[in-house]
């Protein structure tokens, strides 16, 4: 589903097309759970890797002022059936995710691809204030970007959304799971009529 989706990220396109934006502020809470891993080892180079499979399902809801009109239709439930990752030797390393996501909200449904680094901390010192450190345990931070596939709503008819996310989870050896919470700041884009 999420295969077919195109990104808006084209520079010659961005310039060129006609279309407008509307911003989408979520607060994000729910569950990871883990459903499979498994441990790889290389001889050369020498290193250790765990992949990972979890389920994420998380509650979407507006976060107003930021959030506009128009993207308080999509306030529902996120569901990610396959996140695949992979760490550096185990799940309390630095790693990176990926998986093709289903949101649902009021009369519409968007289909996409969320990827990202884990573990990982970008707002830290000396750009932004030391709230994280470089390798800050229990964060997912990626793109999310998808199309709406179904809408009741012919304002949503075409658009697209793309946006990031920030999720604090357990982490663990193992790859973490339990609860999550998190934040998502993005943009409908909508074609002109």
């Amino acid at each position: 589903m999420a295969d077919a989706v195109k990104c808006p990220d084209d520079p010659a396109a961005i310039l060129k097309q006609r279309f407008c934006l509307s911003g989408l502020s979520k607060n994000l809470r729910g569950r990871l759970k883990l459903a499979e891993k498994d441990e790889q080892r290389c001889e050369e180079p020498a290193c250790r890797t765990l992949k990972t499979v979890h389920v994420l399902k998380v509650d979407v809801r507006a976060n107003r002022p930021c959030d506009s009109r128009l993207g308080q239709a999509l306030s529902g439930t996120l569901v990610v059936e396959r996140l695949v990752s992979a760490f550096d030797t185990d799940g309390m390393h630095r790693g990176f995710h990926a998986g093709d996501f289903l949101w649902t909200g009021s009369g519409v449904k968007v289909a996409g691809r969320m990827s990202g680094m884990t573990n990982v901390g970008t707002h830290r010192e000396p750009a932004f204030r030391a709230c994280q450190r470089c390798d800050e345990r229990g964060v997912m931070e990626g793109r999310l970007c998808g199309e709406v596939v179904s809408t009741e709503n012919r304002a949503l008819r075409g658009c697209q959304v793309v946006g990031a996310y920030r999720i604090r989870f357990d982490p663990g050896v193992g790859g973490g799971e339990g609860e999550v919470a998190g934040t998502f700041e993005g943009d409908l884009i909508c074609p002109c009529r």
